[in-house]
């Protein structure tokens, strides 16, 4: 039940569109989405700014990351077997991916080189890791998502400390997506796709979690994906089947809806960037886009730096 009033509307507008001559016309892929638009040969997600004024972003069917230039050239980084979801630049300058098909990568922007980061638990191979973000010490967390759902809520939460140790946080649930630290690190938010919620999972010093609660209930055909962080506390949800970013206070309260501006509405993922950290960057995954939005305020983490010679 919600007692309050809708939030005002905020529209993206078009930041690029992946050029024609990068997407794989010519190339086939076991990736299905099963969505009712047409598929336009890419399908973008897991954004992520630079320092240097470039955004990358995973181009999920054909194992790819692209990069976006401050001039809006794009660039093909790294292209390997695989099914890329989430980016996440870690201490170091290295691009941490979540990999569907293969676990947890690392991108090394010197090179290009892909290599392993942690492809399995023990001998067990992940469900098919989706999203994944660095806390301040340096701990990775990811959800590992897979197929799992209403019928299946097996999906997990893991932390990966640097020294290696890795800490189940959450073993039920259902198609865990998405996930954001709150600005002080003291809680976990996640997005779970399938149930079309988001919880909210507080962190303990010991590195535990007790009481995950429901933080936010969503409607659609495909439930909150990619979430974001500004420094004021504000959660931004992306909702894939609804086109739009719903931007709730740090209570759960409405705050703002940000729409596409375009005729796509698959909005999966978004970063803060830009020269003072205040830009929200969208993928548009089915059509391929990027879209954004200027913000009040700026993203709760600072924007990265990616170790690279030259870009």
């Amino acid at each position: 039940m919600n007692f309050y009033a809708p939030p005002p509307t905020i529209t993206a507008s078009l930041y690029v569109r992946i050029p024609d001559a990068v997407r794989c016309k010519d190339k086939d892929t076991e990736w299905r989405g099963g969505f009712i638009r047409p598929f336009q040969n890419i399908f973008l997600e897991g954004p992520v700014y630079a320092t240097s004024g470039d955004l990358f972003v995973v181009d999920v069917p054909y194992g790819r990351v692209l990069r976006i230039s401050p001039s809006k050239e794009v660039f093909v980084e790294a292209e390997w077997d695989g099914e890329p979801n989430g980016l996440a630049v870690a201490p170091d300058g290295q691009i941490a991916i979540a990999d569907y098909k293969q676990g947890i990568l690392t991108l090394d922007p010197f090179t290009g080189k892909i290599s392993p980061r942690l492809k399995r638990r023990n001998l067990e191979h992940f469900k098919g890791p989706n999203d994944l973000i660095f806390d301040s010490k340096g701990n990775l967390y990811f959800t590992d998502q897979g197929q799992t759902g209403m019928t299946d809520p097996t999906g997990r939460v893991y932390r990966l400390s640097p020294d290696g140790k890795l800490d189940t946080l959450l073993d039920n649930g259902p198609s865990p997506n998405g996930l954001v630290l709150s600005p002080d690190e003291k809680a976990l938010f996640v997005a779970m796709t399938r149930s079309n919620a988001v919880w909210r999972l507080p962190l303990h010093a010991d590195g535990t979690t007790t009481k995950a609660g429901l933080f936010f209930q969503s409607f659609g055909t495909a439930g909150p994906d990619g979430l974001a962080m500004d420094d004021e506390g504000s959660l931004f949800v992306c909702h894939p089947s609804l086109g739009s970013i719903f931007v709730l206070n740090a209570d759960g309260t409405p705050k703002a809806r940000i729409v596409s501006g375009t005729q796509g509405v698959n909005i999966t993922n978004c970063c803060f960037g830009g020269r003072e950290g205040k830009t929200i960057y969208m993928t548009d995954s089915l059509e391929g886009n990027v879209q954004c939005v200027e913000w009040h305020c700026r993203g709760a983490t600072s924007v990265p730096s990616v170790a690279r010679k030259a870009l």
